[in-house]
């Protein structure tokens, strides 16, 4: 999932560092099944031959697809897994980024559609379109953090911080001091600077930013989180960190709430109780705007 998975727990024990473990041990269970980078996993098998036949699949990738479809729904098509052809299109997904042609973009929206996606009830999928491709990158380690959580609670520790990269977190329990697990909120252009500061208890968090993947071309730059709707780099926000229940939820609605932007994030935090989103807009703004409320964290934010 290229980034480091972290466990950070309350307390000194034997028990505590076999939990750990046993929780990486399945966070690398489930890169072998959700990896578009691995060609034996079950992602890429369906990636190849979803279009032509349906192809079994376990629970877990199952679980996690019926998941994005409904955020798909509830997004207005803000999150879509489906984007894989444009990734590709962009370069993104080889990490040599460069501006497509007209022709190759139209290609490649024509091929991005999550709706298109069949799931029979034997766990078989399907693709209606030809040469769609799902990519688990903006949920895959949300869903990790919450499978990993669930590893941990099955060894009686009940009280730790699972973090992936710097964009996904999730809370067991509030912290060694019960006044939440402390998290910072970098700057996306000044990574030395922070936004907010949060402390989480029975929570996650995921964020979404445009710092580790972009160019520049014309004068103009380009970032990797694409919107599904208009085959183009989303640019309405610098980086929104959202609070829901699972970190597989949190991570989906970061990305849907960067493409979407502050509209769409005000309206699904007004129906969704519980979920906050903390976005920094563009410039001239230089303050993070917070929607949506949840008891038991709390937020500090810091000019940006």
């Amino acid at each position: 999932m290229a980034c480091d998975f972290r466990v950070i727990v309350g307390t000194r024990n034997v028990r505590a560092v076999r939990a750990a473990t046993a929780c990486l041990d399945e966070v690398d269970r489930l890169e072998s099944i959700l990896s578009i980078f691995r060609t034996g996993s079950e992602a890429s098998l369906i990636n190849r031959e979803a279009a032509i036949r349906p192809v079994s699949a376990c629970a877990e990738l199952v679980d996690l697809l019926r998941l994005c479809q409904q955020v798909n729904e509830e997004t207005e098509g803000a999150f879509d897994i489906t984007t894989g052809a444009l990734t590709e299109c962009w370069g993104f997904q080889e990490r040599n980024p460069k501006l497509p042609t007209g022709p190759a973009l139209g290609s490649a929206r024509e091929r991005v559609d999550a709706t298109q996606i069949s799931i029979r009830v034997d766990n078989a999928v399907s693709f209606a379109t030809p040469g769609m491709h799902i990519n688990f990158g903006a949920i895959g380690k949300g869903y990790a953090l919450d499978r990993g959580a669930q590893v941990m609670v099955e060894h009686r520790i009940d009280n730790v911080l699972l973090s992936a990269g710097y964009s996904s977190v999730k809370a067991l329990g509030a912290g060694p001091e019960g006044d939440g697990w402390p998290v910072g909120l970098r700057h996306p252009l000044t990574k030395d600077q922070r936004i907010a500061s949060v402390r989480l208890s029975y929570c996650a968090m995921g964020t979404s930013s445009q710092e580790e993947q972009w160019f520049e071309n014309g004068g103009r730059r380009y970032g990797h989180i694409l919107d599904p709707r208009t085959g183009y780099p989303a640019t309405a926000v610098e980086t929104v960190s959202v609070v829901a229940d699972s970190a597989a939820l949190a991570d989906a609605l970061a990305t849907a709430f960067f493409v979407g932007g502050p509209e769409l994030a005000e309206r699904y935090c007004e129906k969704h109780e519980g979920t906050v989103a903390i976005m920094l807009l563009p410039a001239p703004s230089t303050f993070p705007v917070v929607f949506g409320t949840r008891d038991g964290i709390m937020v500090e934010l810091e000019d940006a």
